[in-house]
């Protein structure tokens, strides 16, 4: 999975409804991992992002929990 151009700017609202810590990541073009933030439990924030631009959702020892493709509006980002 990687990112790839041409998608329209959104927005994603990431949530951590875990009891540990989360780290969101962009795959970038070349489908590595570019660490944006960290979210304690229960926080959340809003990510501006593009369509075509996917983002996993890691726990601290770099596990992959989540996937998730933006779409042209504002989606929710759950991670449980």
């Amino acid at each position: 999975m990687r990112s790839t151009g041409g998608g329209r700017s959104t927005y994603v609202d990431f949530v951590n409804a875990r009891r540990e810590r989360v780290v969101v990541y962009w795959l970038d073009w070349d489908g590595r991992r570019r660490q944006y933030r960290t979210l304690g439990p229960g926080e959340s924030y809003r990510q501006q992002t593009y369509v075509g631009h996917p983002w996993v959702v890691t726990n601290d020892r770099g596990w992959a929990l989540a996937c998730f493709q933006p779409e042209p509006e504002t989606r929710r980002a759950v991670v449980r």
